[in-house]
Protein backbone atom coordinates (compact mmCIF):
# COMPACT_ATOMS: atom_id res chain seq x y z
CA UNK A 1 0.00 0.00 0.00
CA UNK A 2 3.03 2.63 0.82
CA UNK A 3 5.09 1.87 -2.29
CA UNK A 4 1.78 1.65 -4.44
CA UNK A 5 0.48 5.30 -3.18
CA UNK A 6 4.36 6.80 -3.95
CA UNK A 7 3.86 5.45 -7.15
CA UNK A 8 0.50 6.68 -8.04
CA UNK A 9 1.07 10.15 -6.36
CA UNK A 10 4.44 10.44 -8.21
CA UNK A 11 3.33 8.92 -11.81
CA UNK A 12 -0.01 10.01 -11.70
CA UNK A 13 0.96 13.61 -11.37
CA UNK A 14 3.30 13.79 -14.40
CA UNK A 15 0.14 14.23 -16.30
CA UNK A 16 -1.06 17.00 -15.13
CA UNK A 17 -0.86 20.60 -16.98
CA UNK A 18 1.48 22.46 -16.69
CA UNK A 19 3.77 19.62 -17.05
CA UNK A 20 7.30 19.17 -16.24
CA UNK A 21 9.98 16.00 -15.77
CA UNK A 22 9.40 15.58 -11.88
CA UNK A 23 7.80 18.16 -9.41
CA UNK A 24 9.51 19.02 -6.50
CA UNK A 25 11.04 16.00 -3.76
CA UNK A 26 10.23 18.23 -1.34
CA UNK A 27 6.17 18.05 -1.37
CA UNK A 28 6.28 14.08 -2.51
CA UNK A 29 4.84 13.46 0.85
CA UNK A 30 1.96 15.60 0.23
CA UNK A 31 1.66 13.77 -3.14
CA UNK A 32 1.89 10.47 -1.92
CA UNK A 33 -0.52 10.73 2.05
CA UNK A 34 -3.33 11.67 0.13
CA UNK A 35 -3.42 8.61 -2.23
CA UNK A 36 -2.31 6.52 0.75
CA UNK A 37 -5.35 7.50 2.78
CA UNK A 38 -7.52 7.03 0.45
CA UNK A 39 -6.55 3.50 -0.88
CA UNK A 40 -6.17 2.83 3.43
CA UNK A 41 -10.08 4.28 3.17
CA UNK A 42 -10.94 1.64 -0.04
CA UNK A 43 -8.85 -1.03 2.06
CA UNK A 44 -11.10 -0.70 5.39
CA UNK A 45 -13.97 -1.25 2.65
CA UNK A 46 -13.11 -4.15 0.37
CA UNK A 47 -10.11 -5.66 2.46
CA UNK A 48 -8.01 -6.11 -0.64
CA UNK A 49 -5.00 -3.44 -1.27
CA UNK A 50 -5.17 -4.29 -5.09
CA UNK A 51 -8.55 -3.12 -5.51
CA UNK A 52 -7.94 -0.41 -3.15
CA UNK A 53 -4.58 0.66 -5.79
CA UNK A 54 -6.77 0.63 -8.87
CA UNK A 55 -9.85 2.56 -7.25
CA UNK A 56 -7.58 5.37 -5.73
CA UNK A 57 -5.80 5.25 -9.45
CA UNK A 58 -8.98 5.66 -10.73
CA UNK A 59 -9.82 8.61 -8.43
CA UNK A 60 -6.70 10.22 -9.50
CA UNK A 61 -6.96 10.20 -12.85
CA UNK A 62 -10.17 11.69 -12.78
CA UNK A 63 -8.82 14.24 -11.04
CA UNK A 64 -6.29 14.98 -13.03
CA UNK A 65 -8.28 14.24 -16.28
CA UNK A 66 -10.63 16.75 -15.13
CA UNK A 67 -7.76 19.30 -14.33
CA UNK A 68 -6.37 18.68 -17.82
CA UNK A 69 -10.04 19.51 -19.20
CA UNK A 70 -10.68 22.61 -17.53
CA UNK A 71 -6.94 23.78 -18.65
CA UNK A 72 -8.36 23.22 -22.10
CA UNK A 73 -11.43 24.81 -22.05
CA UNK A 74 -10.70 27.78 -19.69
CA UNK A 75 -6.98 28.10 -19.69
CA UNK A 76 -6.93 27.14 -15.88
CA UNK A 77 -6.11 23.64 -13.58
CA UNK A 78 -8.39 22.92 -11.49
CA UNK A 79 -8.84 24.84 -8.50
CA UNK A 80 -9.95 23.97 -4.61
CA UNK A 81 -12.91 25.53 -5.02
CA UNK A 82 -14.46 23.95 -8.01
CA UNK A 83 -15.21 21.07 -6.04
CA UNK A 84 -17.95 23.46 -4.65
CA UNK A 85 -20.08 23.61 -7.90
CA UNK A 86 -20.53 19.81 -8.05
CA UNK A 87 -24.00 20.56 -6.96
CA UNK A 88 -24.01 23.22 -9.73
CA UNK A 89 -23.07 20.76 -12.08
CA UNK A 90 -25.97 17.92 -11.44
CA UNK A 91 -28.27 21.24 -11.09
CA UNK A 92 -27.52 23.28 -14.65
CA UNK A 93 -25.04 20.38 -16.23
CA UNK A 94 -25.27 22.35 -19.50
CA UNK A 95 -23.36 25.08 -18.26
CA UNK A 96 -20.34 21.95 -17.42
CA UNK A 97 -20.63 19.35 -20.05
CA UNK A 98 -19.01 21.09 -22.71
CA UNK A 99 -16.17 20.82 -21.14
CA UNK A 100 -16.02 17.16 -21.66
CA UNK A 101 -15.39 15.23 -24.49
CA UNK A 102 -17.89 12.61 -25.94
CA UNK A 103 -15.78 9.70 -25.75
CA UNK A 104 -14.86 10.32 -21.99
CA UNK A 105 -18.19 10.49 -21.08
CA UNK A 106 -19.07 6.72 -22.75
CA UNK A 107 -15.48 6.14 -21.22
CA UNK A 108 -16.31 7.06 -17.71
CA UNK A 109 -19.57 4.86 -17.98
CA UNK A 110 -17.40 1.63 -19.13
CA UNK A 111 -14.74 1.98 -16.35
CA UNK A 112 -17.41 2.58 -13.73
CA UNK A 113 -19.39 -1.14 -15.04
CA UNK A 114 -15.63 -2.44 -14.68
CA UNK A 115 -14.66 -0.97 -11.20
CA UNK A 116 -18.29 -2.67 -10.07
CA UNK A 117 -17.37 -5.79 -11.24
CA UNK A 118 -14.02 -5.48 -9.99
CA UNK A 119 -15.33 -4.97 -6.81
CA UNK A 120 -17.24 -7.49 -6.23
CA UNK A 121 -14.88 -10.23 -7.82
CA UNK A 122 -12.08 -8.79 -5.86
CA UNK A 123 -13.07 -8.14 -1.90
CA UNK A 124 -12.01 -10.04 0.43
CA UNK A 125 -13.56 -10.68 3.95
CA UNK A 126 -10.53 -11.18 5.60
CA UNK A 127 -10.31 -8.40 8.99
CA UNK A 128 -7.03 -8.10 9.12
CA UNK A 129 -6.50 -6.36 6.07
CA UNK A 130 -8.82 -4.06 6.94
CA UNK A 131 -8.06 -3.45 10.36
CA UNK A 132 -4.42 -2.11 8.42
CA UNK A 133 -6.53 -0.17 6.54
CA UNK A 134 -8.15 1.39 9.36
CA UNK A 135 -4.83 2.11 11.22
CA UNK A 136 -3.38 3.26 7.31
CA UNK A 137 -6.27 6.18 7.35
CA UNK A 138 -5.38 7.49 11.40
CA UNK A 139 -1.40 7.96 10.70
CA UNK A 140 -1.74 8.88 7.17
CA UNK A 141 -4.23 11.24 7.91
CA UNK A 142 -2.25 12.49 11.21
CA UNK A 143 1.08 13.07 9.15
CA UNK A 144 -0.55 14.89 6.53
CA UNK A 145 -2.26 16.98 8.85
CA UNK A 146 1.25 18.21 10.63
CA UNK A 147 2.59 18.57 6.80
CA UNK A 148 -0.30 21.03 5.67
CA UNK A 149 -0.14 22.80 9.20
CA UNK A 150 3.47 23.17 8.85
CA UNK A 151 3.39 24.71 5.37
CA UNK A 152 0.03 27.09 5.72
CA UNK A 153 1.47 30.26 6.63
CA UNK A 154 -0.39 32.52 4.85
CA UNK A 155 1.02 35.86 5.39
CA UNK A 156 4.43 35.18 3.89
CA UNK A 157 2.68 33.74 0.49
CA UNK A 158 -0.03 34.92 -2.03
CA UNK A 159 -1.32 32.12 -4.55
CA UNK A 160 0.62 31.17 -7.95
CA UNK A 161 -1.40 28.69 -9.11
CA UNK A 162 0.59 28.00 -12.50
CA UNK A 163 3.83 27.97 -10.62
CA UNK A 164 2.68 25.92 -7.24
CA UNK A 165 1.05 23.82 -9.99
CA UNK A 166 4.04 23.09 -11.94
CA UNK A 167 6.58 22.69 -9.14
CA UNK A 168 5.01 20.81 -6.56
CA UNK A 169 1.99 18.86 -8.50
CA UNK A 170 -2.09 18.98 -7.97
CA UNK A 171 -2.89 17.26 -4.59
CA UNK A 172 -0.37 19.71 -2.78
CA UNK A 173 -1.11 22.51 -4.54
CA UNK A 174 -5.40 21.87 -3.88
CA UNK A 175 -5.01 21.07 -0.19
CA UNK A 176 -2.39 23.85 0.99
CA UNK A 177 -4.76 26.15 -0.73
CA UNK A 178 -7.83 25.19 1.47
CA UNK A 179 -5.77 25.27 4.36
CA UNK A 180 -4.55 28.70 3.57
CA UNK A 181 -7.47 30.29 2.84
CA UNK A 182 -9.39 28.98 5.81
CA UNK A 183 -6.84 30.60 7.57
CA UNK A 184 -6.76 33.88 6.06
CA UNK A 185 -8.23 37.15 8.53
CA UNK A 186 -11.65 38.71 7.86
CA UNK A 187 -11.48 41.56 5.46
CA UNK A 188 -11.87 45.26 7.25
CA UNK A 189 -14.93 46.88 7.24
CA UNK A 190 -15.69 49.13 4.95
CA UNK A 191 -17.43 52.59 5.46
CA UNK A 192 -20.50 53.89 3.31
CA UNK A 193 -19.44 56.79 1.01
CA UNK A 194 -20.09 60.26 2.30
CA UNK A 195 -22.66 62.05 0.39
CA UNK A 196 -21.53 64.41 -1.99
CA UNK A 197 -23.46 67.45 -4.85
CA UNK A 198 -23.09 66.65 -8.35
CA UNK A 199 -23.94 62.98 -8.05
CA UNK A 200 -25.86 60.84 -11.09
CA UNK A 201 -29.70 60.17 -9.92
CA UNK A 202 -29.49 56.81 -10.59
CA UNK A 203 -26.36 54.47 -11.67
CA UNK A 204 -26.76 51.74 -13.87
CA UNK A 205 -24.26 49.09 -14.36
CA UNK A 206 -24.65 46.30 -17.05
CA UNK A 207 -22.77 42.62 -16.34
CA UNK A 208 -22.80 41.56 -20.19
CA UNK A 209 -22.52 38.08 -20.60
CA UNK A 210 -19.46 36.96 -22.40
CA UNK A 211 -19.32 40.63 -23.66
CA UNK A 212 -16.16 41.13 -25.90
CA UNK A 213 -14.89 43.08 -29.46
CA UNK A 214 -14.75 40.13 -31.84
CA UNK A 215 -12.32 41.99 -33.55
CA UNK A 216 -10.22 41.04 -30.59
CA UNK A 217 -10.64 37.55 -31.41
CA UNK A 218 -10.81 36.79 -34.85
CA UNK A 219 -9.74 38.92 -37.95
CA UNK A 220 -12.77 38.58 -40.03
CA UNK A 221 -14.85 39.94 -37.19
CA UNK A 222 -15.86 43.36 -37.54
CA UNK A 223 -15.95 46.06 -34.26
CA UNK A 224 -19.19 46.38 -32.78
CA UNK A 225 -20.58 49.84 -33.93
CA UNK A 226 -22.70 50.74 -30.76
CA UNK A 227 -19.07 49.94 -28.28
CA UNK A 228 -17.33 52.07 -31.03
CA UNK A 229 -19.57 54.77 -30.95
CA UNK A 230 -19.98 55.33 -27.30
CA UNK A 231 -16.26 54.77 -26.45
CA UNK A 232 -16.16 58.40 -27.88
CA UNK A 233 -18.87 59.65 -25.79
CA UNK A 234 -17.84 58.09 -21.97
CA UNK A 235 -16.90 59.68 -19.07
CA UNK A 236 -14.18 56.49 -18.90
CA UNK A 237 -13.63 53.64 -21.01
CA UNK A 238 -10.88 51.35 -21.60
CA UNK A 239 -9.93 47.89 -21.53
CA UNK A 240 -11.66 45.06 -18.44
CA UNK A 241 -9.41 42.47 -17.28
CA UNK A 242 -10.69 39.98 -16.12
CA UNK A 243 -8.93 37.12 -14.48
CA UNK A 244 -11.01 34.19 -15.74
CA UNK A 245 -11.63 33.41 -19.64
CA UNK A 246 -14.28 31.88 -20.62
CA UNK A 247 -16.14 31.26 -17.20
CA UNK A 248 -16.11 32.46 -13.91
CA UNK A 249 -18.42 35.14 -13.82
CA UNK A 250 -18.33 35.34 -10.57
CA UNK A 251 -14.87 36.55 -10.31
CA UNK A 252 -16.18 39.66 -12.33
CA UNK A 253 -19.14 40.46 -10.57
CA UNK A 254 -17.89 40.70 -6.99
CA UNK A 255 -14.75 42.51 -7.79
CA UNK A 256 -17.02 45.08 -9.53
CA UNK A 257 -19.46 45.09 -6.51
CA UNK A 258 -16.98 44.75 -3.88
CA UNK A 259 -13.79 46.52 -5.56
CA UNK A 260 -11.54 43.23 -3.31
CA UNK A 261 -8.54 43.09 -5.21
CA UNK A 262 -6.43 39.46 -5.77
CA UNK A 263 -4.03 40.47 -3.31
CA UNK A 264 -7.00 41.40 -0.13
CA UNK A 265 -8.93 38.27 -1.45
CA UNK A 266 -5.59 35.93 -1.46
CA UNK A 267 -7.00 32.57 -1.44
CA UNK A 268 -10.66 33.36 -1.64
CA UNK A 269 -10.19 35.19 -5.39
CA UNK A 270 -10.82 31.68 -7.00
CA UNK A 271 -13.93 32.11 -5.90
CA UNK A 272 -14.66 35.23 -3.75
CA UNK A 273 -18.68 34.36 -3.61
CA UNK A 274 -17.64 31.54 -1.02
CA UNK A 275 -16.75 34.46 1.72
CA UNK A 276 -18.35 37.23 0.40
CA UNK A 277 -21.53 37.09 3.64
CA UNK A 278 -17.88 37.98 6.18
CA UNK A 279 -17.60 41.32 4.37
CA UNK A 280 -21.13 42.61 3.38
CA UNK A 281 -19.90 46.92 3.66
CA UNK A 282 -17.63 46.23 0.60
CA UNK A 283 -20.68 45.80 -1.92
CA UNK A 284 -22.05 48.46 -3.16
CA UNK A 285 -25.64 49.45 -2.10
CA UNK A 286 -23.82 49.30 1.31
CA UNK A 287 -20.95 51.69 0.34
CA UNK A 288 -23.60 53.98 -1.92
CA UNK A 289 -26.45 53.58 0.92
CA UNK A 290 -26.08 57.73 1.07
CA UNK A 291 -26.67 58.39 -2.46
CA UNK A 292 -29.46 55.63 -3.54
CA UNK A 293 -32.36 54.52 -1.96
CA UNK A 294 -33.13 51.67 -3.47
CA UNK A 295 -31.14 48.69 -5.11
CA UNK A 296 -31.79 46.33 -7.70
CA UNK A 297 -30.62 43.33 -8.34
CA UNK A 298 -32.01 41.60 -11.96
CA UNK A 299 -30.68 38.61 -13.34
CA UNK A 300 -33.25 36.44 -15.96
CA UNK A 301 -31.78 33.18 -14.62
CA UNK A 302 -31.74 31.11 -11.16
CA UNK A 303 -30.68 33.42 -8.15
CA UNK A 304 -29.41 30.36 -6.24
CA UNK A 305 -26.77 30.03 -8.60
CA UNK A 306 -23.35 30.49 -6.78
CA UNK A 307 -25.57 31.52 -3.78
CA UNK A 308 -26.69 34.82 -4.71
CA UNK A 309 -30.44 34.25 -3.37
CA UNK A 310 -28.31 34.46 0.09
CA UNK A 311 -25.53 37.00 -0.52
CA UNK A 312 -27.98 40.01 -2.20
CA UNK A 313 -29.79 40.69 0.64
CA UNK A 314 -27.07 41.19 2.75
CA UNK A 315 -24.91 43.26 0.13
CA UNK A 316 -28.17 45.75 0.30
CA UNK A 317 -30.23 44.81 -2.80
CA UNK A 318 -33.57 46.21 -1.96
CA UNK A 319 -35.10 44.74 -4.92
CA UNK A 320 -33.95 41.47 -6.40
CA UNK A 321 -35.54 40.05 -9.74
CA UNK A 322 -35.01 36.71 -11.57
CA UNK A 323 -35.71 34.18 -13.99
CA UNK A 324 -39.70 34.25 -12.73
CA UNK A 325 -40.23 37.72 -13.86
CA UNK A 326 -39.67 36.53 -17.33
CA UNK A 327 -41.83 34.10 -20.03
CA UNK A 328 -40.49 30.97 -22.41
CA UNK A 329 -41.23 33.64 -25.31
CA UNK A 330 -38.35 36.19 -24.16
CA UNK A 331 -35.81 33.85 -25.34
CA UNK A 332 -33.27 34.17 -27.81
CA UNK A 333 -31.26 30.51 -28.10
CA UNK A 334 -31.33 28.85 -24.35
CA UNK A 335 -32.01 32.16 -22.55
CA UNK A 336 -33.64 34.82 -21.77
CA UNK A 337 -32.66 37.89 -24.12
CA UNK A 338 -30.65 40.38 -23.80
CA UNK A 339 -33.87 42.32 -25.00
CA UNK A 340 -35.63 41.33 -22.78
CA UNK A 341 -33.58 41.95 -19.83
CA UNK A 342 -33.31 45.84 -21.45
CA UNK A 343 -36.95 46.63 -21.02
CA UNK A 344 -37.36 45.43 -17.56
CA UNK A 345 -34.39 47.45 -17.10
CA UNK A 346 -36.10 50.52 -18.22
CA UNK A 347 -39.50 50.10 -17.25
CA UNK A 348 -37.92 50.17 -13.88
CA UNK A 349 -36.12 53.26 -14.91
CA UNK A 350 -39.23 54.95 -15.42
CA UNK A 351 -41.16 53.44 -12.28
CA UNK A 352 -38.02 54.61 -10.13
CA UNK A 353 -36.05 57.35 -8.60
CA UNK A 354 -32.74 57.61 -6.78
CA UNK A 355 -31.41 53.51 -7.18
CA UNK A 356 -28.64 51.58 -8.07
CA UNK A 357 -28.82 48.67 -10.42
CA UNK A 358 -26.81 45.84 -10.92
CA UNK A 359 -27.62 43.14 -14.24
CA UNK A 360 -25.94 40.48 -15.06
CA UNK A 361 -27.05 39.41 -18.28
CA UNK A 362 -27.46 35.97 -19.59
CA UNK A 363 -28.54 35.57 -23.46
CA UNK A 364 -24.49 34.98 -24.68
CA UNK A 365 -23.79 32.06 -21.78
CA UNK A 366 -22.19 28.93 -23.24
CA UNK A 367 -22.63 26.26 -24.42
CA UNK A 368 -21.86 27.44 -27.75
CA UNK A 369 -22.92 25.02 -30.40
CA UNK A 370 -23.63 24.49 -33.84
CA UNK A 371 -27.18 24.81 -35.19
CA UNK A 372 -27.65 27.48 -31.97
CA UNK A 373 -29.50 30.19 -33.27
CA UNK A 374 -29.46 28.52 -37.06
CA UNK A 375 -25.94 29.35 -36.97
CA UNK A 376 -23.25 26.68 -38.62
CA UNK A 377 -20.89 26.58 -35.99
CA UNK A 378 -20.83 27.90 -31.70
CA UNK A 379 -18.32 30.84 -33.13
CA UNK A 380 -20.78 32.02 -35.02
CA UNK A 381 -24.00 31.41 -32.92
CA UNK A 382 -21.63 33.49 -30.24
CA UNK A 383 -21.06 36.31 -32.70
CA UNK A 384 -24.55 36.52 -33.22
CA UNK A 385 -25.57 36.63 -29.82
CA UNK A 386 -22.55 39.74 -28.79
CA UNK A 387 -24.33 41.77 -31.83
CA UNK A 388 -27.20 41.56 -29.65
CA UNK A 389 -25.24 42.79 -26.14
CA UNK A 390 -24.19 45.89 -28.18
CA UNK A 391 -27.69 46.52 -29.15
CA UNK A 392 -28.87 46.18 -25.75
CA UNK A 393 -25.96 48.90 -24.97
CA UNK A 394 -27.21 51.04 -27.59
CA UNK A 395 -31.07 50.98 -26.54
CA UNK A 396 -29.60 51.50 -22.80
CA UNK A 397 -28.66 54.67 -24.00
CA UNK A 398 -31.11 55.92 -26.22
CA UNK A 399 -33.89 55.24 -23.35
CA UNK A 400 -31.53 57.08 -20.69
CA UNK A 401 -31.77 60.27 -23.08
CA UNK A 402 -35.00 59.76 -24.05
CA UNK A 403 -36.17 59.70 -20.10
CA UNK A 404 -33.91 63.27 -19.44
CA UNK A 405 -32.12 62.28 -16.24
CA UNK A 406 -29.13 62.02 -15.14
CA UNK A 407 -28.37 58.27 -14.96
CA UNK A 408 -24.91 56.75 -15.28
CA UNK A 409 -24.57 53.87 -17.24
CA UNK A 410 -21.51 51.14 -16.48
CA UNK A 411 -21.52 48.48 -19.68
CA UNK A 412 -19.13 45.94 -19.51
CA UNK A 413 -18.05 42.31 -20.65
CA UNK A 414 -17.64 39.71 -17.80
CA UNK A 415 -15.19 37.66 -19.57
CA UNK A 416 -14.30 36.42 -23.02
CA UNK A 417 -15.61 33.40 -24.52
CA UNK A 418 -13.68 30.02 -24.81
CA UNK A 419 -14.69 29.33 -28.60
CA UNK A 420 -12.21 26.70 -28.97
CA UNK A 421 -9.35 24.57 -27.17
CA UNK A 422 -7.00 26.44 -25.67
CA UNK A 423 -3.55 25.49 -25.25
CA UNK A 424 -1.71 25.14 -21.31
CA UNK A 425 0.29 28.54 -21.33
CA UNK A 426 -0.43 30.74 -18.83
CA UNK A 427 -1.18 34.55 -19.79
CA UNK A 428 -2.86 34.15 -22.68
CA UNK A 429 -5.33 37.53 -23.60
CA UNK A 430 -8.40 37.38 -21.41
CA UNK A 431 -9.26 41.67 -22.02
CA UNK A 432 -12.83 42.69 -22.57
CA UNK A 433 -14.41 46.20 -22.89
CA UNK A 434 -16.05 48.60 -20.83
CA UNK A 435 -18.03 52.05 -21.03
CA UNK A 436 -19.02 54.92 -18.44
CA UNK A 437 -21.45 56.94 -19.85
CA UNK A 438 -23.23 59.80 -18.48
CA UNK A 439 -25.63 61.21 -20.83
CA UNK A 440 -27.84 63.69 -19.61
CA UNK A 441 -25.47 64.57 -16.89
CA UNK A 442 -26.97 68.49 -15.48
CA UNK A 443 -23.15 70.02 -15.74
CA UNK A 444 -20.23 69.40 -19.05
CA UNK A 445 -18.72 66.26 -18.26
CA UNK A 446 -15.14 65.65 -19.64
CA UNK A 447 -15.11 63.05 -22.31
CA UNK A 448 -12.25 60.74 -21.80
CA UNK A 449 -9.90 61.01 -24.60
CA UNK A 450 -7.52 57.92 -23.47
CA UNK A 451 -8.44 54.66 -22.49
CA UNK A 452 -7.95 53.35 -18.43
CA UNK A 453 -7.18 49.96 -18.04
CA UNK A 454 -9.37 48.13 -15.15
CA UNK A 455 -9.43 45.22 -13.08
CA UNK A 456 -13.26 44.50 -11.94
CA UNK A 457 -11.90 46.32 -8.62
CA UNK A 458 -10.72 48.93 -10.15
CA UNK A 459 -14.07 49.77 -12.17
CA UNK A 460 -15.59 49.21 -8.48
CA UNK A 461 -13.04 52.32 -7.28
CA UNK A 462 -13.77 53.64 -10.90
CA UNK A 463 -17.41 54.05 -10.36
CA UNK A 464 -17.37 55.32 -6.52
CA UNK A 465 -14.50 57.98 -8.32
CA UNK A 466 -17.81 59.28 -10.40
CA UNK A 467 -19.93 59.25 -7.80
CA UNK A 468 -18.14 60.12 -4.72
CA UNK A 469 -15.68 61.41 -5.46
Amino acid sequence: MIVGSFLIGEGIDLFVRPSRGLRKPGFILLRALPIMIAGSIFLCLTGAVGISLLLVAVLMSVMVTASNLKMRLLNEPLVFTDFSLVGSFFKHPRFYIQGIPLFVRFLSIFVFIILIFLIILASSLDLRGRLVGMLGAIASGGLLWRLLERDSDTEARQPALWADIYNNGLLPTLLLYVVRCRKLSPLPVKEAVPKRPGAPESVIIIQCESFADPADLRKEWASLPALLQYKKEAVQWGRFLPSGLGAYTMRSEYGVLCGDDDEALSYRLFDPFLTADQSPSHALPKRLSRFYEKALFLHPYDLRFYGRNRLLPLWGFTDIIGRERFSEGERVGPYISDRALTAELLRYLQQNNHFLAYCVTIENHGPWKKGRLGQPSGADAWHKHVQNGDAMLRELVEGIKESGRDVMLVFFGDHRPALEPLPAVEGLERSTHYVILRPNAAEVTEIAGNPVDVTPAGLHKSILKHIGG
